[in-house]
């Protein structure tokens, strides 16, 4: 549970309205028996009374239809009920009251002018395989096998395996959303760890003179060398044709550039009229149809498949944008804070627990980490 929770509770927001003898044994009865929830509780009430004490902020046109609403709850409180029952007509009215304000606070907040963002929070949080016209949902940190049988890929996580069919003919296509990763190992044994946001399209099996898929986000590949049958990934601004090799490719549709990072064999990297033949170590920056290379650190650009970034003064506005893609979460800031002229460098490692992560983050930049809630994490020095 978390605070949200306890606000959508009906007879929690009627305690909190109208407080008993009765009701306040009962719910310092309850923290007493569940001590892990005193957290949540007391920022759910926190939450609450601010709620309550914006009302009178709310533009005219809400302001008047929670009047009505006031109304009502005050005819039914005329009624004198002695008896408290969660679905009573005033504990309906009163939560439908605060429901409506706890979301026009939220948004305000989320909203606040003046303020900067980086990152975009998806609502799905599920990992999907779509395979002809079914829908699969797939754990975080599952792998996908289709080199083990035709037509079919095993699902593999730490507590289970199962098999699914997949589509003869049609492509399939797997979605990775901000906060998940998967790997994916394809028919011909070439293996591909999916970051967050990332959808990629691939065949069950690969027939014909090349091996092909699309890729929309971040993948690491290591490709199964077939002399005579090229593998060939697309992406939104470009094509890479790879023999036999293992690289990083960053394609996100929100970035203005492309990358393509070279670790071992070598790979062509075309857009429109540009082509690059690239050796290990080198990247190809894709942009505007243009194609640059350069040398650089390839382990400053593969280590989030080893759960780590390594960065070497790495502008704080790319770190915060690859945090938020890792985490699906969202930070805000005043623009006057110039995070993108802010560099950091070490290795920042990616636990399962967020706090952990920007407490570590705000050691090495000063920075500190409000949560404003799950999704949005405000900065400030």
């Amino acid at each position: 549970m978390d605070y949200k929770d306890f606000l959508s509770d009906e007879l929690f927001v009627y305690w909190r309205i109208r407080p008993t003898k009765e009701l306040d044994a009962f719910w310092e009865n309850f923290i007493r028996e569940n001590a892990e929830l005193q957290e949540p509780f007391n920022k759910a009430i926190e939450a609450l009374e601010t709620i309550r004490n914006r009302k009178g902020t709310l533009q005219n046109s809400k302001t008047s239809g929670l009047q009505k609403l006031n109304e009502k709850i005050e005819k039914q409180r005329r009624k004198k009920w002695h008896k408290i029952y969660a679905s009573s007509a005033a504990a309906v009215l009163l939560f439908a009251l605060i429901s409506t304000l706890f979301i026009l606070h939220e948004k305000s907040e989320n909203r606040e002018p003046g303020m900067s963002s980086i990152g975009e929070v998806m609502n799905n949080n599920n990992i999907q395989l779509f395979t002809g016209n079914n829908v699969l949902e797939i754990d975080n940190n599952s792998t996908l096998d289709l080199s083990e049988k035709k037509h079919s890929a095993v699902i593999q996580n730490p507590l289970t395996q199962k098999e699914i069919d997949l589509n003869n003919n049609q492509t399939n296509k797997l979605i990775v959303p901000y906060g998940k990763r998967s790997t994916l190992i394809l028919a011909d044994g070439s293996k591909v760890h999916l970051n967050s946001g990332t959808k990629m399209e691939f065949p069950g099996t690969f027939s014909g003179k090349k091996r092909e898929i699309s890729v929309e986000g971040e993948i690491f590949i290591e490709v199964t060398k077939q002399t005579d049958v090229p593998f060939v990934i697309h992406t939104p601004h470009s094509q890479i044709t790879v023999y036999g090799t293992s690289f990083n490719v960053s394609s996100y549709s929100e970035d203005t550039r492309e990358s393509v990072v070279l670790v071992n064999g070598s790979v062509e990297v075309m857009s429109e009229n540009s082509a690059v033949l690239l050796q290990p170590n080198e990247m190809a920056e894709i942009e505007n149809g243009m194609i640059l290379r350069k040398q650089v650190d390839v382990s400053d650009y593969i280590s989030w498949t080893n759960g780590y970034m390594q960065l070497n003064k790495t502008p704080l506005s790319e770190v915060l944008k690859k945090v938020g893609r890792y985490y699906n979460v969202e930070f805000r800031y005043n623009p006057n804070m110039n995070m993108h002229d802010q560099t950091c460098s070490g290795k920042l490692f990616l636990s399962d627990n967020l706090n952990d992560v920007l407490e570590v983050f705000s050691k090495m930049t000063y920075l500190q980490f409000d949560k404003q809630s799950d999704e949005t994490i405000f900065i400030h020095r």
